[in-house]
């Protein structure tokens, strides 16, 4: 990785670069084979910096981040993979539910 890793004010973050991944399908792999105690702790780290995070990849298109941006912004997509698993679900299941691993997105 050449350059900065993310933005100068999200650098508290870098601990939290393994869930910066461009595609649906890896999100979704890091989602399931991560602890809930290891969601909870990137859902809490995420979540405080949100609104700003948003505030400041919002400024150019995605396809026109520079790769410091589009890591943050990949950031945020993993938490939104996993925001159900903390807010509703309470947990890495869902009852009555498939196993997420059959679903298969289309990248």
């Amino acid at each position: 990785m050449s350059g900065p890793s993310l933005p100068e004010k999200f650098r508290d973050l870098e601990p939290w670069l393994e869930w910066a991944l461009p595609t649906e399908r890896e999100r979704k792999a890091k989602r399931i084979a991560s602890s809930m105690e290891e969601i909870r702790a990137f859902y809490a780290a995420m979540f405080a910096r949100l609104e700003a995070i948003i505030l400041y990849v919002d400024q150019s298109p995605y396809d026109e981040l520079p790769p410091a941006s589009r890591r943050l912004a990949d950031l945020s997509l993993s938490l939104i993979e996993i925001c159900n698993l903390v807010e509703l679900y309470k947990g890495p299941d869902v009852m009555d539910a498939m196993e997420p691993a059959r679903f298969v997105p289309h990248e």
